[in-house]
């Protein structure tokens, strides 16, 4: 007779139990012989002969897991490589190199900042006049009557005439290029204040700060923009015979009730300024020539007629990029030799779940820390990266325009002499480094940036010797193919299996051990057959012997 239960818990005397086996080959099992009628620990026998059966499973399994921790490493070092690479890219990009300041010589007259691409010049400015915006106010005190609450809804306004349609008004301005722009406004009297009605003003598109004056009574209208941008009025013959206000009203409310009259507006002026002897003039005082933004603060006077504006290469931007840089590189390779490094531990294989249940979690901790260890020993992959990163570094750059900026070296940056630092870069002369980017900013930048390429006659490109590559150009290509091995091995976060070398091992391996859990199931079935067998023999024999002592009365 077989007896079902789903409690039993019987252990072998290897420590494994029933339970234990499986869940290790992933069934349930639920229909177990008791073992009553012979007293034998069906579960524990079966349980030891699984366990040997199991050992091919478990190895499997271990393999899985050293394959998944290798794919693992695999891709953490690509994500050093992707930071990396995305510090190289802006490296080889002539911008990282053309930092520039620029200083005044008296910022209460002139400050400014350079681009890129300005020059290193000196610019003198004098004779300069800051442009001024124009501006109007109510030609009076807009209070008819009583006392006016700003802040209080116009319909309530009884100094207003307590107005209750609907205000309708437009302001007409002109732009930078005296492009006219009409700004439409309509505002419910009985939802609008004053203050509030100034302040829609103020952030519209008309280009206009508008405010009252509880002081004097009268609102106040000022272009956003400087200049004089006004636009002339000509006669028949081409003639400018006066100017059109720059702020110009319509509407009753505006013209009636705030007495706002274009006439009596304070036109805006240009700025006007003398630059290396020439006169010129903008409407704003903020300009660019050359590459460079000049931004005037103030009015030439006697005491301080001129300024003057110097600009040149930022040699310290410059020198922190390099420093940066030199940096990320070493955190970068010392961070890949240390897996390239690691020992790789034969004698720790990867824990089982059943050899987990039995330790310490600081035991699985350090044991799993020597198990995972030397995943990446002595790769070809990362091996062959850094020996060509060393070569990108080291090798002379033709083409720079300088036969002594033409390598790291010759620059003040050399190589750790400490064998363990495996060729860590160390600015070795910051006073030399310094000196390369400020005396010969071109050559300096042409040692990272040169592309590797010459335009051919017929506008096409063609690559030309390593030799002459900018260094940061040779480290991007080597890190670019580095990844791409990687990814070849390995594969990143989006990847299916199928696309890598390692994700078809594992998939091979967990197909493996999917086939090789089921014959695990048809034995474990086999040997329960075969006890549920002897069981029932054994109880036949037991009610013949009972019936037999029956018969013969004992």
């Amino acid at each position: 007779m077989t007896v079902s239960t789903t409690s039993t818990s019987s252990t072998s005397s290897s420590g494994v139990s029933i339970n234990s086996i499986n869940s290790l080959i992933g069934t349930a099992n639920t229909s177990r012989v008791s073992g009553l009628a012979s007293g034998i620990d069906v579960d524990s026998i079966v349980a030891q002969l699984m366990t040997a059966e199991s050992q091919p499973l478990v190895q499997m399994q271990q393999q899985l897991q050293l394959k998944e921790w290798q794919r693992d490493d695999y891709r953490s070092m690509n994500t050093l490589l992707t930071t990396l690479q995305t510090n190289v890219q802006t490296m080889k990009l002539q911008g990282s190199y053309l930092a520039k300041t620029a200083a005044s010589s008296n910022s209460s007259l002139v400050t400014a900042t350079a681009g890129v691409t300005a020059g290193n010049a000196t610019y003198s400015l004098s004779n300069i006049e800051m442009a001024t915006s124009a501006y109007n106010t109510s030609t009076a005190s807009i209070v008819q009557t009583g006392k006016l609450d700003p802040d209080a809804y116009l319909s309530t306004q009884a100094a207003l005439g307590s107005p209750n349609s609907t205000i309708s008004f437009t302001i007409t301005t002109y732009d930078q290029n005296n492009n006219k722009v009409d700004t439409p406004f309509s505002f419910d009297p009985t939802k609008i204040t004053l203050n509030s009605m100034m302040s829609t003003i103020s952030n519209s598109a008309a280009g206009v700060t508008a405010f009252y004056d509880s002081s004097s009574g009268q609102v106040s209208m000022t272009r956003t923009a400087t200049g004089d941008m006004n636009t002339d009025v000509k006669d028949g013959s081409g003639n400018v015979t006066t100017k059109n206000p720059e702020m110009q009203f319509s509407g009753d409310f505006l013209t009636t009730t705030l007495k706002m009259d274009a006439t009596q507006e304070q036109g805006g002026q240009d700025a006007t300024f003398t630059l290396n002897g020439l006169s010129t003039s903008r409407h704003s005082n903020t300009f660019t020539m050359g590459g460079v933004t000049f931004n005037l603060q103030g009015n030439s006077t006697a005491s301080a007629p001129s300024a003057s504006i110097t600009v040149a290469t930022d040699t310290d931007a410059v020198y922190k990029s390099i420093s940066d840089f030199v940096d990320l590189y070493n955190t970068t390779i010392s961070q890949i030799n240390d897996k390239v490094d690691e020992t790789r531990n034969r004698d720790y294989a990867p824990l089982t779940d059943t050899q987990k249940a039995s330790m310490s979690a600081s035991d699985i901790t350090s044991w799993t820390a020597k198990a995972q260890s030397g995943m990446l020993a002595n790769d070809n992959i990362l091996t062959g990266a850094l020996s060509q990163m060393r070569t990108d570094l080291y090798s002379s750059v033709g083409s720079t325009g300088s036969s002594t900026v033409n390598q790291l070296a010759a620059i003040g940056i050399t190589t750790s002499s400490n064998y363990l630092d495996h060729g860590k870069l160390i600015i070795s002369d910051p006073d030399k480094l310094k000196s390369a980017i400020s005396t010969d900013p071109q050559a300096f930048m042409n040692l990272f940036t040169n592309s590797g390429t010459t335009t051919n006659p017929d506008g096409t490109t063609s690559n030309v010797a390593y030799g002459s590559e900018g260094i940061m150009q040779r480290l991007n290509t080597t890190i670019t193919n580095t990844m791409n091995q990687i990814e070849s091995m390995a594969g990143n976060t989006y990847s299916t299996d199928d696309t890598y070398s390692l994700g078809k091992d594992i998939t091979s391996i967990n197909d493996q051990i999917s086939a090789f859990k089921t014959k695990l199931q048809d034995v474990e079935t086999r040997y329960y057959n075969e006890f549920d067998a002897m069981e029932s023999a054994i109880q036949q024999s037991n009610s013949q012997a009972s019936y037999l002592s029956q018969l013969t009365g004992g």
